[in-house]
């Protein structure tokens, strides 16, 4: 009997639920569509998988804002880790379209869908492994711990763990660097790096490639000894991630080191010998701080009318006249950007004392230049033959390349024209000399103060507030 009524009672309560459902349907109708959506939303990954990339033709990267995985230059991104990027890309047809936002923000982003890799310097670690699902490391870095020049260097792992260590997050929770007292700080690698430049901190940790590269950069940094233990560098998935694209990614970073081009790009950024003395990289940090401020805005306008990074213009100046407007050579060239009375009268400069007229003349003049280049020549090179050319003129620049040319050299790359000049003519050419020495110069020096931009302004210095998303900039094939 009871059975009976257990079942006349789930007939009236099913009989109730579908004259509700008759009478609501629409609310159910949407009640079913939003569970169905949390059931995808919950089962899917959170990044494209690889034939979704594939077929929207885009691959979406967050990357970190440091200038070792990427900077931009004429509004082009270049960098260790772009070049990578850049080829897995083009390997899979599809465009890259990036991201480019401060590393602590990189987990939270990927999380949220709004990457299908993140990228930037990322070292394995138990954190890493936690919140992603990294690649295989595809790069090997050693750590070391950096002080200001003319301080007293760490002498041992157990002096660190008494002093403690700055560290960024990219550190936190590796096995390896548990002997260390390390402090986590909210700011950047780079602006604590800067910080113990300018002596405002004691001891930062760094990998031992990025400290090669912040020396470009920052020259009162030291190295210390390095830690004995290696750590993988890797880019990461989300954790609901797609195996397709994983498997793909990881075979194209295998291969990469197969064939060298891993190895290739790091000695590209990372290895080539400084082009300046530590006398010059002082002096013109000095001069950054003392005379870049009265010259900055008119760089700035005449850049954007030249088409040009400014910081490549004041670069060219500084080269020039070491930023002095007063600057007056025995050959005859004069102002600021040093111009002879030949090409100042074919600018239509009529002073070349003022300084505006100056700046201006010489953005116009390195556009002018770059625009008569051959077209097969592309950027960065294009900018670096221009400023070769804004030194020892178009039509020695022109002969380089067609004597490298002929000869079945790269003649589309500067590095070509620059062994090529100082024997242009057969015997020793002095001006070839001074030409090749002059552009290894200005990209050190531009270099310099786009660093300087980013990341050693006072206001770059400070506590960012978390952002959700910045610009998005993108490199097709």
């Amino acid at each position: 009997m009871s059975v009976l009524r257990q079942f006349k009672k789930t007939v009236r309560l099913v009989r109730a639920l579908l004259q509700f459902c008759g009478k609501n349907i629409e609310a159910v109708l949407i009640l079913g569509l939003v569970l169905f959506a949390c059931i995808q939303y919950f089962l899917r990954p959170q990044s494209q998988s690889l034939d979704q990339v594939v077929a929207t033709g885009q691959l979406r990267v967050l990357i970190a804002d440091e200038p070792d995985s990427q900077y931009v230059f004429n509004r082009q991104h270049y960098g260790f880790e772009y070049e990578l990027l850049a080829q897995y890309a083009e390997s899979l047809g599809v465009r890259l379209t990036l991201d480019v936002v401060p590393y602590a923000e990189l987990f939270t982003l990927l999380e949220g869908g709004f990457g299908d890799i993140a990228v930037g310097g990322i070292i394995e670690s138990n954190y890493v492994k936690r919140v992603t699902q990294p690649t295989q490391p595809w790069f090997w870095a050693k750590t070391t711990v950096l002080y200001k020049r003319g301080t007293s260097a760490p002498k041992s792992v157990e002096e660190l763990a008494e002093q403690g260590v700055l560290a960024s997050s990219r550190y936190y929770q590796i096995d390896e660097l548990s002997e260390l007292n390390l402090m986590d700080d909210h700011r950047s690698e780079y602006q604590l790096l800067s910080a113990v430049d300018l002596g405002a901190e004691r001891f930062v940790l760094s990998t031992n490639y990025r400290a090669l590269n912040a020396k470009h950069y920052l020259p009162n940094l030291n190295r210390s000894f390095i830690l004995p233990e290696k750590l993988g560098v890797v880019w990461v998935l989300p954790k609901r991630y797609d195996e397709g694209l994983l498997k793909s990614i990881n075979g194209f970073l295998e291969k990469a080191n197969k064939n060298g081009l891993v190895k290739k790009l790091a000695n590209e950024y990372f290895t080539a010998p400084s082009r300046l003395s530590t006398y010059d990289t002082l002096a013109i940090h000095r001069k950054i701080d003392t005379a870049l401020p009265k010259f900055e805005y008119k760089f700035r306008r005449a850049a954007r009318k030249g088409n040009i990074d400014w910081q490549l213009l004041a670069a060219l100046a500084y080269q020039e006249s070491r930023w002095s407007n007063s600057a007056r050579s025995p050959t005859g060239v004069r102002g600021i950007m040093q111009l002879t009375t030949e090409t100042a009268t074919f600018l239509g400069v009529d002073d070349r004392m003022d300084m505006t007229q100056s700046i201006d003349g010489a953005a116009r003049y390195l556009k002018r230049l770059r625009a008569r280049l051959p077209k097969e020549i592309q950027e960065p090179e294009r900018t670096w033959f221009a400023v070769g050319a804004y030194n020892v003129g178009y039509r020695h620049v022109i002969a380089a390349y067609k004597k490298a040319k002929a000869a079945g050299l790269k003649h589309t790359k500067w590095s070509t024209i620059s062994e090529v000049l100082p024997t242009l003519y057969g015997t020793p050419f002095d001006k070839g000399v001074q030409a090749a020495s002059y552009v290894d110069r200005i990209q050190t020096f531009t270099d310099i103060l786009r660093f300087y931009d980013l990341h050693q302004r006072e206001e770059a210095l400070s506590s960012r507030p978390l952002k959700l998303l910045t610009s998005v900039k993108e490199s097709s094939f």
